[in-house]
């Protein structure tokens, strides 16, 4: 076999081997990003089946039951500055699963890791506020 053709066999050789050593990587890479997608997917179903009628499904509270019961606009900074005793992940912890004033309590009703989705969805809110 002449230098040329061990040239290109050994790069092919070595080409596959590269190949086969990140397919691993690659469909890690695609799976993470399902589960990303679709816990996104869940959090914003928990948020829209148990919070969205009164809180609204964009967080403002702008709805006849978030008016009726006061529900706070959850992407006014304003409202995170002036209630940040209400506003840690603790306190809204709290609040989600002992409910509070007209909010009914969703501790029986949802699970911890269901809680602790929805408490980091509603500080989402804060997030999305600040870049507008």
């Amino acid at each position: 076999m002449n230098w040329f053709l061990k040239g290109v066999v050994v790069c092919s050789a070595v080409f596959l081997l590269l190949a086969l050593l990140a397919m691993p990587t690659m469909i890690a890479r695609g799976s993470l990003q399902q589960q990303r997608s679709s816990r996104v997917k869940h959090v914003d179903e928990l948020f829209n089946r148990n919070c969205a009628r009164c809180h609204g499904a964009d967080g403002r509270g702008d709805t006849p039951l978030g008016h009726l019961y006061k529900a706070p606009n959850f992407t006014d900074s304003e409202w995170w500055k002036k209630n940040s005793d209400l506003s840690g992940v603790k306190a809204l912890r709290s609040i989600v699963i002992r409910g509070k004033a007209g909010m009914p309590a969703f501790g029986k009703k949802l699970t911890r890791a269901e809680i602790n989705l929805l408490v980091d969805r509603i500080r989402r809110f804060r997030k999305l506020e600040r870049k507008s």
